[in-house]
């Protein structure tokens, strides 16, 4: 049988898996991925603090998804895939799926911090951190404490103060976790397709980032691949790759979805919004407009409802 924590009254609240206590995920259920379907998504299942003081062990299982532990305090000790580990304080240890693994508790009070999360590309498809043979033993290693620590106390605190954006906290804050994680793996066990991954993420996220804070002023290739610190032909091919589209179409369409958002909740013109987004005139806003959804900006604010729901 499970053991039990105690909640602020007092009262004990079960909790699976030697004392796990389930961090509730948000209403979104999972993260959003980064637009293009190829690009890295994990999905966080659960997340909680275990504290353990009594003598038994765990039967062996094996791992259908990714499971992480922190060391807090004490000696946290298991069996996996047959190797005795002990890990002590601000030990970090992945457990990928396959895995045969096994919880060892001598009696000694031990507490960490545990995370299970699955590892896909955005269309379904699994991905694994670890290179192909990488030694078991290298799947634990010490790291520091002040990069992890502050992050795990915000998303216990987030779990025992549910309110309407907490969830989303969490997600946020889970998600930091992870990235953590990941840039502590000693790299030459990490599988070259998810640093090729992780690489396509991060320039589809500081690329939207940069499009999204100029999306009021035109923004010239040259520009752009300034910024990036970049060529124009390489950006140019790297966008269509990794985004699937040229940076030109991508930035116009994020000034389009802008200007949805802005037809549909404000009470600026049509003009005010093409003029605001840096469109020279009217027509060239409204006609850019129609192409992206097929209907002008005019219709849409004479007749807003329908596309409310859609979006």
């Amino acid at each position: 049988m499970a053991p039990a924590e105690r909640n602020a009254g007092g009262r004990p609240v079960p909790v699976p898996r030697s004392g796990e206590r389930n961090v509730p995920r948000s209403a979104a259920g999972s993260l959003p991925s980064v637009l293009r379907p190829s690009l890295l998504r994990p999905v966080f299942m659960r997340a909680g603090i275990v504290e353990e003081q009594r003598r038994y062990t765990v039967q062996r299982h094996q791992h259908t998804r990714y499971e992480v532990i922190f060391v807090d305090r004490g000696t946290y000790r298991c069996l996996h895939n047959e190797i005795a580990v002990r890990l002590k304080r601000n030990a970090l240890l992945v457990i990928k799926p396959g895995d045969w693994h096994s919880d060892v508790y001598d009696g000694r009070p031990v507490r960490f911090f545990g995370m299970g999360f699955e590892l896909q590309m955005a269309e379904g498809l699994p991905l694994s951190i670890f290179r192909e043979g990488a030694p078991t033993a290298r799947q634990n290693f010490v790291v520091s404490r002040r990069d992890f620590l502050p992050v795990i106390t915000k998303i216990i605190r987030e779990s025992q103060t549910p309110d309407l954006v907490s969830g989303h906290l969490q997600d946020t804050l889970i998600l930091e976790f992870f990235y953590r994680m990941v840039r502590a793996v000693p790299r030459d066990v990490l599988s070259p397709y998810f640093l090729e991954a992780s690489r396509e993420a991060s320039f589809a996220a500081t690329l939207l980032a940069l499009l999204n804070g100029q999306l009021t002023r035109c923004l010239p290739l040259a520009d752009l691949a300034a910024r990036l610190g970049m060529s124009e032909s390489s950006l140019a091919h790297k966008t269509r790759t990794i985004m699937g589209q040229s940076p030109a179409r991508l930035f116009l369409g994020l000034k389009m979805e802008r200007a949805m958002q802005m037809l549909l909740s404000t009470d600026m013109s049509v003009k005010e919004i093409g003029a605001y987004l840096g469109f020279d005139d009217q027509a060239h806003f409204s006609r850019a407009f129609k192409k992206t959804y097929r209907s002008p900006p005019s219709a849409v604010r004479a007749n807003p409802s329908p596309w409310r729901v859609r979006l």
